[in-house]
């Protein structure tokens, strides 16, 4: 028994055979995918933690970075011959993933994400954002002494309070888009006054990109989908402007009908909301019709973006990133099977029915005139 209980021991008193310090390592953070100078390349950037305490006139406190740049005919290459120039690369940390739209317009963005979806060590978690700028300048524009991947990363959270971004689209969910109807948005990333923002999207079909959204049609698109997480609703009243803040969805329901080929998709959403701004002198919260007349005029200005945005998929863009593939699929399932293959056309002659229903629950400490 001793003997036994020896042979279990020994295994921890080795320690780990192929360990390494993480001075040796480079945890990759953030890339970015941008146009190469050479033909037939591309050029990765490699955003990598230079962990504290590194070098004795570092800050112990601060945790710095280094961005790795290197040009390559695949993705997977470009990293190997990063090794050339810094340690052994590590992706299991990897936050985000930068593409920029030129790169879209010579490259299918499923081979872009291809060596990321293979690699076991890539997490699926991973956030993909689209860039104007190159994403060599984006991941190199420092906020303070941030780390801009982080940065990036953490703007995200904003979904709660803002209409106007996309949730997160993370790899698998870029992955399972490009392998069902191939259609769906990616966030943009850029700079203004040399600050990091969350701006604008793209438009993604059949793995190309075919349009570029602004933060108005993101909203409206967010609101045609029933995806408001929070945010405003700016309107008039009176010549006035007022303000309803989304508080939470109450309703989503999404049907779809068909006569013979031809496919109707009806949207009905719900959301109480507080009057948080109302600029009309003579307004009067304490009355029901008060209230009631704000709502309507709420409903009207989120309905005429919501049509606009409606238009510019089925005429401009040609393609149902709205997502209602997924109903169709599910409601009608021999319908889908048969039209798969041609969905962006269905799409683009389909009625679309959307009723938005707000009821104001809340105005706050304020709600009438002596």
């Amino acid at each position: 028994m001793k003997r036994l209980w020896l042979i279990l021991l020994i295994p921890l008193l080795t320690g780990c055979w192929d360990s390494r310090n993480i001075e040796e390592l480079s945890i990759v953070v953030g890339m970015g995918v941008d146009n190469s100078k050479k033909k037939d390349e591309i050029m990765l950037t490699q955003q990598i933690l230079v962990p504290p305490g590194s070098s004795v006139h570092e800050n112990q406190a601060q945790l710095k970075y280094k961005n790795v740049t290197v040009s390559a005919k695949t993705l997977h290459e470009a990293i190997r011959d990063s090794l050339l120039i810094t340690n052994t690369v590590l992706t299991n940390h990897q936050r985000i993933l930068l593409i920029n739209e030129d790169v879209l317009k010579k490259v299918p963005m499923e081979a872009i994400i291809n060596q990321s979806i293979r690699d076991n060590n890539t997490r699926r978690s991973c956030l993909v954002f689209l860039t104007r700028r190159p994403t060599k300048e984006i991941l190199g524009r420092a906020d303070d002494g941030e780390i801009p991947s982080n940065v990036i990363y953490e703007l995200k959270d904003n979904v709660k309070r803002t209409n106007k971004i996309f949730p997160p689209l993370t790899m698998g969910k870029a992955s399972s888009s490009l392998q069902s109807d191939g259609s769906f948005a990616i966030q943009a990333v850029d700079i203004r006054r040399g600050k990091l923002i969350l701006e604008g999207a793209g438009v993604i079909n059949n793995s190309k990109l075919v349009g570029v959204m602004n933060k108005e049609d993101i909203a409206a698109l967010n609101w045609l989908n029933g995806n408001v997480k929070g945010g405003i609703i700016d309107a008039v009243q009176h010549g006035k402007p007022l303000s309803v803040e989304v508080i939470k969805r109450t309703r989503k329901k999404i049907t779809t009908e068909l006569n013979g080929d031809h496919l109707k998709i009806n949207v009905k959403i719900g959301y109480t909301g507080r009057l948080s701004e109302d600029w009309y002198g003579k307004e009067n919260s304490f009355e029901e019709a008060y209230l009631k007349k704000t709502e309507r005029i709420a409903e009207e200005e989120v309905e005429k973006n919501v049509k606009k945005i409606v238009y510019k998929l089925q005429h401009e863009y040609k393609t149902g990133v709205a997502g209602f593939y997924r109903y169709v699929e599910n409601q009608h399932p021999e319908f889908w099977e048969n039209n798969k293959q041609k969905w962006d056309e269905v799409f683009s002659k389909a009625d679309i029915n959307y009723e938005l229903d707000i009821r104001i629950i809340d105005f706050g400490s304020k709600g009438g005139i002596k």
